[in-house]
């Protein structure tokens, strides 16, 4: 009888999350670099969708990368957060933000301490 093992199934599945993680990481610099006018942003709260965009990119990273650690994962989302405020400063219609660089750290450190350790490998 075959046992049910959510790591192995992680890991038969890596491919497919690694997909998933990159269109996430696209979409998610896709929204931040494009113009603000008439986006989804307009219709919600921008720290919210901070929060929320980078709580799903810890998730996706995640799943993606299970043997990676997750402080290797956490890091590596707040540097990407810090390098698309980087790349807004110089956008005529964005502005850098440390306010909204918070937020995206708010998203990934909640992820990671509520929720990482149900996904954790613990091979």
């Amino acid at each position: 009888m075959k046992v049910f093992s959510l790591q192995q199934q992680i890991k038969e599945l890596s491919w497919l999350f690694k997909i998933i993680f990159y269109v996430v990481i696209f979409i998610g610099c896709y929204m931040a670099f494009a113009p603000v006018e008439g986006g989804i942003q307009t219709k919600f709260n921008d720290k919210a969708l901070h929060v929320l965009g980078f709580f799903v990119m810890a998730i996706s990273a995640q799943l993606a990368h299970p043997k990676t650690s997750i402080i290797v994962l956490a890091v590596g989302l707040a540097f990407l957060g810090f390098a698309i405020e980087l790349v807004q400063a110089y956008l005529p219609y964005r502005s850098f933000s440390m306010w909204d660089w918070a937020a995206d750290v708010l998203g990934v450190l909640v992820y990671f301490i509520f929720f990482g350790h149900f996904l954790k490998d613990k091979s």
